[in-house]
């Protein structure tokens, strides 16, 4: 449950660096196409690791779950 929970954190703080960073990284380079596209690569990295933190807390209800869906 520990690497679970440090995981978990990493991917959190990720989210917490990205979080005013996306802002910063739009005004920088939004008037560029490819600056569009960094942007957004940006802010779902940064929703992604949210996501993928609190997957990782809860991994292992979610893999038994699926195993007991899976064995019938």
């Amino acid at each position: 449950m520990k690497i679970q929970i440090i995981v978990a954190l990493v991917f959190f703080a990720i989210f917490a660096a990205l979080l005013p960073g996306t802002h910063y990284i739009y005004v920088a380079n939004a008037d560029y196409y490819m600056g569009q596209f960094v942007t957004v690569a940006a802010v779902l990295l940064m929703w992604g690791s949210l996501a993928a933190g609190f997957v990782s807390l809860f991994f292992h209800k979610i893999k038994a779950l699926y195993l007991s869906i899976e064995n019938g």
